[in-house]
């Protein structure tokens, strides 16, 4: 499945009104950025370069959007987030971050992710500009205990870098196209508040499942056997959304009989897995069609690319769950 590029992210949102500094000053960058997010430290780099920075903040629920530039190489040195994670996408330029022992290169082809309690700083080159999303460190907590059944006993601690030809950014691409998309004043307020409840479960829920960190391993002697298994199935089938599966296939990737998968999604879900799976490629066909940047999105072609073989069934299924077409749905967001 082709992912959303970076830039696309950005694409149309009116910055303007999300301007927080543009400045020459170092110690007016520092804190007016430690604002937004943390106390720092700040150096340029090479003396003889003049900082030019600036940084665009819009809130979205709890979580914040951000884009960040300095216009000079410079030493960036935070030492721990404590309370928040933050997701690092390259715009331009190129960062090297150090995430507790971890070396993370962020480039155009790689994203950082930045856990809240490891030791952390990065240098920047000069033509460095990033896109941030601002996640709670209670928000990750939280899908955790959803997800395992039981708290982390320790910080979760995620691997610093994604690939952006990875699973997880498939998945969390389109997400984050949704928080830009209600920036963006696509989504009506009724839609908009639906949003802000459900996307930041739905991105923390995405880093836990498609993203290594350090708790995944040892959940699984401790987590109770049913949401155990339900994380396993759910997270290869939403690797695999765009392609045919059967249950069968999900049973055997978990290595469980039919029945046993059957019955431990009726009992944490209220359903079976495959209605279950319908649900997740409505709600992305949904999703794709809200925000698309098209005039015309294909709904055909959208809905073929998350699942949907038989467009008669989809359009059913569509009307059932939303209560409207997907024409209605892509004429009401104009």
């Amino acid at each position: 499945m082709s992912s959303i590029s970076p830039s696309l992210l950005i694409h149309g949102i009116d910055w303007e009104r999300a301007r927080v500094f543009e400045t020459h000053d170092v110690d007016e960058a520092r804190e007016l950025c430690g604002r937004v997010l943390s106390s720092h430290q700040l150096h340029i780099a090479r003396p003889r370069q003049q900082l030019r920075a600036s940084m665009d903040s819009l809130p979205f629920g709890s979580m914040s959007l951000s884009r960040l530039a300095y216009g000079a190489a410079v030493d960036v040195d935070p030492q721990r987030l404590g309370n928040y994670y933050v997701f690092s996408v390259c715009l331009s330029g190129s960062a090297s971050f150090e995430v507790g022992r971890e070396r993370v290169d962020v480039t155009k082809n790689h994203a950082g992710l930045v856990s809240a309690a490891p030791r952390f700083r990065f240098s920047a080159s000069s033509d460095f500009e990033q896109l941030t999303l601002r996640l709670q460190r209670s928000a990750i907590d939280a899908a955790w205990l959803a997800l395992s059944g039981r708290p982390a006993t320790i910080p979760i601690d995620f691997a610093g870098s994604m690939a952006l030809d990875t699973p997880a950014w498939s998945a969390l691409a389109p997400l984050l196209h949704t928080v830009a998309a209600g920036l963006r004043g696509e989504c009506d307020d009724m839609a908009l508040r639906h949003l802000h409840v459900c996307l930041e479960e739905q991105v923390c829920t995405t880093l836990l499942l498609l993203h290594p960190h350090n708790q995944a391993g040892k959940a699984v002697a401790d987590a109770q056997p049913d949401l155990l298994l339900q994380r396993r199935a759910e997270e290869w089938m939403l690797e695999r959304i765009d392609q045919p599966i059967t249950v069968a296939g999900v049973a055997r990737s978990c290595g469980v009989a039919v029945r046993t998968l059957q019955a431990s999604f009726q009992r944490t879900r209220g359903m079976g897995p495959m209605q279950w799976l319908r649900r997740q490629r409505l709600d992305a066909v949904r999703t794709s069609l809200m925000t698309s940047t098209a005039l015309r999105p294909s709904i055909a072609q959208t809905a073929m690319q998350y699942g949907w073989t038989h467009l008669g069934e989809f359009s059913r299924a569509y009307r059932s769950a939303f209560d409207q077409s997907p024409r209605e749905t892509v004429a009401k967001r104009r």
